[in-house]
């Protein structure tokens, strides 16, 4: 019966220890009024490059329907939207293979706001200016949902 106490008191001692790291104070919400969006980076072909101004106008707008003010500035704005292609290798025969565009926001003091995929391993041969439209509308009036 010693013995039982003496593993209770341990394996509490651990479960106290282990749990102690998830208790702690929340980051403190961020207002975010105003955002600035940053092209769009890292395109893998000069088709994709060129929708570069596309995912731009389509999340200002998006933002602006949504009650943000689009700031013009970095320094100016409460948090700052960064888009980013990112590129599966190509493949035999194709200049570009399968594509994705993460949208990401970050507040002033660096801390991720929210990131997500609006494009997602889609080929990149199929994908026009309209449709990219349609999918950045889609995923950034996802944010503050």
């Amino acid at each position: 019966m010693h013995r039982f106490r003496q593993v209770t008191r341990r394996l509490l001692g651990c479960l106290v220890l282990g749990l102690a790291g998830c208790v702690g104070p929340d980051a403190p919400p961020v207002l975010v009024r105003s955002v600035y969006v940053q092209e769009a980076i890292g395109a893998p072909s000069p088709a994709l490059a060129l929708c570069g101004d596309v995912i731009h106008d389509t999340s200002v707008r998006v933002l602006q329907s949504r009650g943000y003010v689009a700031a013009t500035e970095p320094a100016g704005a409460d948090a700052i939207l960064y888009a980013a292609w990112y590129a599966r290798p190509v493949s035999a025969g194709i200049p570009v293979g399968k594509v994705s565009l993460r949208l990401t926001l970050v507040d002033r003091s660096g801390r991720v706001l929210g990131s997500f995929l609006v494009i997602s391993d889609a080929q990149a041969s199929l994908l026009s200016k309209e449709r990219i439209a349609d999918l950045v509308r889609e995923g950034v009036g996802m944010l503050g949902r």
